[in-house]
């Protein structure tokens, strides 16, 4: 096996297209890894994008956010202002392996592997993020929520690379809340996840984003659940109406984690728990006022 660094996109783009379905793009290499033990791949040549400068860039400024393929869950943690525009990425980051996982894993990674349970999309979902694409036909952008198709499937093209992910950062009056059920406190696949972001004006949700993780075939979004939030000050019978919708919404299965019917019920807690923190944060900012 091959083992090629390029120094540019474009040079890696080239290799790619000599070794055609053989040729892997590698970064962190926690999951690819995993798949070449277990013979789920078997590839000629792995192309490590890590020593690409262009991809190592990790930029906040005034009005977006970038995140180069080969930028670590450890370096975008040890990034104040990328937590703080974006704090409910940054916790499902930490949920994510262990210490020595992050240090070498890649948000980009965790994206292109398409599993339903990537702790990364649903916060990449309610951000509205999008994906920065290059290959043979040139450069394209693509909403993260159009990027995965299903299981291990994307939209990527033969010989397209993801060179970053990105997202625009938004205005005053929103706030977060991430949370995840796994089978142990740490380092463990999600059972389900969620995520919702909520604006507050007037002491009142104006705007409000939810999706779930772990139980479809793809991280999506729940409109119907989010807009029952709208208008609300996250009273009780708001919360409990969201939950509801947002577990009726769910497409769960039966696993070796979890039945499909526990999954459900697991989003409705999870929907109350993030709604009931969002709420004591609104709580707090009035007691600030």
């Amino acid at each position: 096996m091959e083992y090629l660094f390029p120094e540019t996109v474009e040079a890696a783009c080239r290799l790619k297209a000599d070794r055609g379905a053989e040729g892997f793009f590698i970064a962190g290499g926690t999951d690819l890894l995993l798949f070449l033990e277990q013979q789920q791949v078997r590839p000629r040549a792995l192309i490590d994008v890590t020593r690409i400068p262009d991809l190592l860039q990790l930029r906040v400024q005034a009005n977006r956010v970038t995140i180069g393929a080969g930028v670590t869950f450890s370096r975008m943690l040890a990034s104040g202002p990328l937590c703080a525009a974006a704090p409910s990425l940054a916790h499902a980051l930490r949920t994510i392996g262990g210490v020595q996982v992050r240090n070498v894993a890649t948000l980009v990674g965790n994206v292109v592997n398409a599993s339903p349970a990537a702790d990364s999309m649903p916060p990449l979902h309610v951000l509205r993020a999008d994906v920065g694409i290059v290959g043979p036909q040139g450069k394209r952008r693509v909403p993260v929520t159009d990027f995965v198709l299903g299981v291990r499937q994307t939209v990527l093209s033969p010989g397209e690379l993801v060179t970053d992910i990105g997202f625009d950062l938004r205005g005053p009056g929103w706030h977060d809340a991430f949370e995840k059920l796994g089978l142990r406190q740490a380092m463990a696949i999600a059972v389900a996840s969620v995520c919702l972001a909520v604006r507050i004006e007037d002491h009142t949700v104006q705007e409000a984003r939810l999706a779930l993780g772990a139980v479809g075939p793809t991280v999506f979004q729940v409109q119907e659940a989010a807009d029952a939030l709208l208008g609300t000050h996250l009273d009780d019978d708001s919360i409990e109406q969201a939950s509801h919708l947002a577990s009726a919404a769910a497409r769960p299965i039966d696993d070796v984690r979890a039945s499909a019917g526990y999954r459900r019920r697991a989003v409705a807690g999870l929907i109350r728990r993030a709604l009931l923190k969002l709420r004591r944060q609104m709580e707090s900012d009035l007691a600030d006022a």
